[in-house]
């Protein structure tokens, strides 16, 4: 069998990279970080990727973050060529950053309800991987269309088929919604240093 499988002490430095760059990206994902970028940002510059702040923030991770996250319109890679620029120096955020909580009330939306257990009773109330009919979750395949979600972008998947589903796949919830479904989710409004 240790002819098939790698040692454990083979095993263990893997995971501690990853966890290693897990912690750099939230470190370079941070609010401080992105509020230096957008200032920056706001006041006209043009940013190269490869720039790092003095306490070693990265710019890229932050640029994710404001676009995907907050919903800026920053134009360029940060290459030489196409640089990071701001168009409109006085935009306001179009997405809200989402949370833990806010992901926690959406599956307690009467929506979502309604639409998890028409999935459920599309596909028997039993996963469609493993057949089992216990503790049962509705997947999303697809967050293109989240608060109107067809039918075709879910699955009924057992709890244990969820997870392995997640762990194998990169499809995460969305890291900013639309403001107007962010106050149906109980957002309060959006932190002040990424106003104008």
């Amino acid at each position: 069998m240790s002819d098939y499988w790698p040692e454990v002490d083979e095993i263990l430095p893997l995971f501690s990279v990853r966890r290693e760059k897990e912690k750099a990206r939230s470190f370079h994902e941070r609010d401080e970080a992105q509020a230096k970028v957008l200032a920056s940002l706001r006041r006209g510059d043009r940013i190269l990727r490869k720039e790092i702040e003095s306490d070693g923030s990265r710019i890229a991770p932050a640029i994710e973050q404001l676009r995907n996250a907050h919903g800026f319109s920053i134009l360029g890679n940060g290459t030489e060529k196409k640089p990071y620029l701001m168009p409109d120096v006085g935009e306001r955020p179009s997405l809200a950053r989402v949370t833990d909580e806010m992901k926690a009330a959406y599956s307690l939306l009467p929506h979502w309800i309604a639409v998890k257990n028409q999935r459920h009773e599309l596909d028997g109330n039993v996963c469609v991987l493993c057949r089992c009919g216990d503790d049962l979750r509705c997947h999303h395949i697809s967050y293109e269309r989240l608060f109107g979600e067809p039918m075709c972008d879910l699955l009924t998947l057992c709890a244990d088929c969820h997870d392995r589903v997640h762990e194998s796949c990169r499809l995460k919830f969305p890291s900013g919604i639309s403001v107007q479904y962010a106050h149906l989710l109980g957002w309060k409004g959006f932190e002040t240093w990424l106003l104008p």
